[in-house]
């Protein structure tokens, strides 16, 4: 009787578990070895786009410099005069200008 008892017993043990996966975890486990979509490309810009684009950047710095040696320069003197006010407001709208064409084709780019 003890034989019979532990030989039951013993397959009891030896069963592997068996477990029921839930939708959640079927759904996880589907998306396991799909394979990876490639980002998508950027439009690539004209090379007039490229062209104005760099000219902008160039602008943009050009007037940068510009108006820092004016406000250096109205600093050494002791203050910005008329004529120095005058010129960094334009040098001021120039760059906005080519300021809005890099955000503009920087934009483009990054659509």
């Amino acid at each position: 009787m003890k034989l019979p008892l532990v030989a039951l017993l013993a397959a009891v043990i030896a069963t592997p578990v068996v477990s029921i996966q839930t939708p959640a975890e079927a759904q996880v486990l589907t998306g396991r070895g799909a394979p990876r979509s490639a980002p998508a490309q950027r439009p690539r810009l004209t090379e007039a786009d490229l062209d104005r684009l760099t000219a902008a950047e160039d602008i943009v710095f050009e007037m940068d410099s510009q108006i820092e040696n004016i406000r250096m320069a109205a600093e050494q003197a002791g203050g910005l005069t008329q004529a120095q006010q005058a010129e960094i407001d334009a040098l001021t709208r120039r760059r906005a200008e080519a300021q809005a064409i890099v955000d503009r084709i920087e934009a483009k780019r990054n659509r």
